[in-house]
């Protein structure tokens, strides 16, 4: 039998390495987004909601208050100020 490569082995080796690729990216993310969302001028429970949420600056900056309020289940006067200090932090970064 002629000694070869093991092209499955391979493969199979290259899909780990890629699923851990993605999975380090993913957690480098959500520690960004969790660094600049503990940056925001809002109240620490706040920071947690959005955070646990899987809230981005870049979502919350698209979302109008009425959907923020109705998704995290808040008062549209307190999805109001998430989205006007998210606005004041990118504008200040």
């Amino acid at each position: 039998m002629k000694p070869g490569v093991d092209i499955q082995l391979l493969q199979s080796v290259r899909h780990k390495l890629i699923a851990k690729n993605i999975t380090l990216q993913s957690i480098k993310q959500r520690q960004t987004t969790t660094t600049l969302v503990n940056q925001l001028d809002i109240p620490e429970g706040l920071k947690e909601l959005i955070i646990s949420h899987g809230f981005t600056l870049d979502l919350l900056l698209g979302l109008q208050p009425i959907d923020l309020a109705q998704t995290l289940g808040i008062d549209n006067d307190v999805a109001k100020m998430i989205i006007n200090a998210t606005r004041r932090l990118v504008k200040y970064d």
